[in-house]
This record gives C-alpha cells, structure tokens and sequence, in this order.
C-alpha cells in the first residue's frame, strides 16, 4: 500500500466495520461511483470502465500476493521453530523420567536394612556403653540420635520424596506429584481416588501406584490434574484435618512430623477452636527446642503453686515434682 493511502484508513475502516463483509464494501463502492460519480455514465463503454476496475484491482493483488507470500514464510519458520522446541523438550522429557525410573529401580535393589546376628548386636551396644549415655534399641546412643535429628531441616512442603511421587500438605490438605511418561493425555490417564486407597497409573501399562493411604481422606473433595502432560498432580483433603501425617501410603518412609512449622500466615484461616490447637502445638515446639517446658507443664506448675500458696501450713521443701512430659498425669511425692 502507497504511504498517501493512508489518508483514508479511517474512513473506509469505518464504511468497512458498518459493511461487514467484502461483497457489501464492493457494493456500498460501486454503489456510490454510480450515484454521485460519473464513472459509470463518462465512460465510451462498458469494457473501458472494466479495464480502469482491473488496472487498480491487479495493482494491489500483486501487493497483497507478496504480503500474504511473506507471512506463510514467518509462519512457517515460527511453526518450525516451534516443533523443534517442542520435540527438544520431549526427548529431555523422556530422558529425565527414563532417568528417574533407573534410579528408582537402583534404590529399590540395594539392601535398606543390614542384618547382624544378636551377638554382634549386643557387643554394638555394650562398646557403645563403654563410653557413657544411653543406648537404644537399635545400638544407637540416644545423645546422638537426639543431635542427629535437631539438625535435620524441617520437611520440605511438609512432606517428602519417594520412588514413586513427591508429597506435600497443610494441616487439612495433600499434594501428590507424580511423574508419568512424557506426552501421555488426560483420557490416558486411570485415577481411582477412594476414602482409603490410590490407584493411579496410565491405560494398558502397570499400576504406578496401587496403595492404602496412611489415614482417611475425603474423595468426593479430591481431584487430579495433568500437568504439561508429563506428570499428575493429585489434590485431597484429610478426613481428619488436625493431624499431620507422617507418610501418604502405607509402606513408605515417613517423616518427623515434630519439625514441621506451620506458616502463620495460614494460621487466619483456621476455625478458632483448631487455630488454638495448633498454636499450641507450635508454642510446644518451641519450648522443647530450647530445653523449656511445654505449655502443659507450665499450667500445672501454676497450679501447684497456688496450691502452695492456699496451703502455707504444708512442707514442701523435699518435694520432688514429675510433670509428665507435658502430656498430664504428673506426680508428687515427699
């Protein structure tokens, strides 16, 4: 298009819009040329006012030619562009879960436990006594199992990571991810999502899941979805939305449900009864952290002072006091 066109853009874009299609623009046009013109009636015949039609008609079909010629060639590139992207990412796609299944297979073959016989494990423990603490079942000092798990972060999403999926959860909530070969669709998919049990896996290939669940949970408020069709994300709400879990199914390794911090931020949307339950929870851990008592243990050391307090008349300089552990049920003897 020549740039003195462009003049006129406005006007023949409205007459265009009003017109709604090219037959009713050609004839509003011509329409006009034949009212208000003398194209039609200054002409010596009909051919000369079909060769002026024709002049401007191939003039800008050539112009138009080129454009839509140049924009199959960006189109064509983009698409290209798009396809080699796309087949890059599947084969990396396949690659990594090809990846992840050897490495799966890798873990599952290599022993978990090492058996010893009772003799071995008895002198275990008694070199262990040797050198002072106590010892566990399993002929580890307490002392450094006690370190051992201080300094292990809290659970990532509150969760884990098995062969199988990564987990994650809220007090009331999970999230399953789990990987599935790259490029599968929807309809491939077989979710079966019970009050107690999961089945999940791809049509006409095993089972990639097919377990109980730690504890209950809702089916009816539960779902899943495909993602970049290479790995199912499962939504559930817990049956029992104050209890962390410690694994999602039955079988696998759990994690330390005592070193999950709860966001605050979360804490908002908690009914009162349960926003105190928690908080509770997370002023315990606090507390055991550094070595002080819980929130129970303090409530009956209140109260056995004012009991001290109403009774002056009662000894109780050779006390000695057992709170229980924060759990209730403690003593006192003299």
């Amino acid at each position: 298009m020549e740039a003195g066109d462009e003049r006129f853009d406005g006007v023949l874009l409205n007459i265009a819009q009003q017109a709604g299609s090219i037959e009713s623009i050609l004839d509003t046009f011509f329409g006009f040329l034949q009212r208000k013109t003398d194209f039609f009636t200054g002409c010596s015949d009909e051919q000369a006012a079909e060769q002026i039609v024709l002049k401007y008609y191939k003039k800008h079909w050539k112009n138009g030619l080129k454009r839509r010629q140049e924009q199959q060639e960006r189109n064509k590139a983009v698409d290209e562009q798009r396809k080699q992207k796309a087949d890059e990412q599947k084969q990396k796609d396949e690659e990594e879960y090809k990846k992840r299944q050897e490495e799966a297979k890798k873990r599952k073959e290599e022993p978990q436990i090492e058996e010893i016989t009772d003799e071995e494990a008895a002198k275990i423990k008694a070199d262990k006594q040797k050198g002072g603490g106590e010892v566990d079942e399993d002929g580890t000092l307490k002392e450094e199992k006690e370190d051992e798990d201080s300094k292990e972060p809290p659970p990532e999403g509150n969760g884990g990571i098995t062969e199988k999926y990564t987990w994650t959860q809220t007090l009331s909530s999970l999230e399953v991810f789990v990987h599935v070969p790259p490029g599968v669709k929807a309809k491939q998919i077989v979710c079966d999502i019970t009050g107690d049990s999961l089945k999940l896996g791809v049509k006409g290939e095993p089972l990639i899941i097919d377990c109980k669940f730690h504890a209950k949970v809702k089916p009816d408020d539960s779902m899943w979805t495909l993602v970049d069709n290479k790995m199912v994300q499962i939504t559930m709400e817990k049956f029992d939305d104050m209890k962390w879990w410690t694994c999602v199914m039955q079988g696998d390794a759990g994690i330390d449900t005592k070193k999950i911090v709860p966001e605050n931020s979360k804490l908002s949307d908690l009914d009162g009864e349960t926003r105190m339950t928690v908080e509770k929870m997370m002023y315990d851990q606090r507390q055991k952290a550094l070595g002080k008592p819980s929130s129970d243990q303090e409530k009956q050391h209140d109260l056995l002072e004012k009991f001290k307090a109403a009774h002056p008349e009662m000894d109780f300089s050779k006390a000695k006091v057992n709170y229980g552990g924060g759990g209730g049920g403690g003593g006192m003897n003299f």
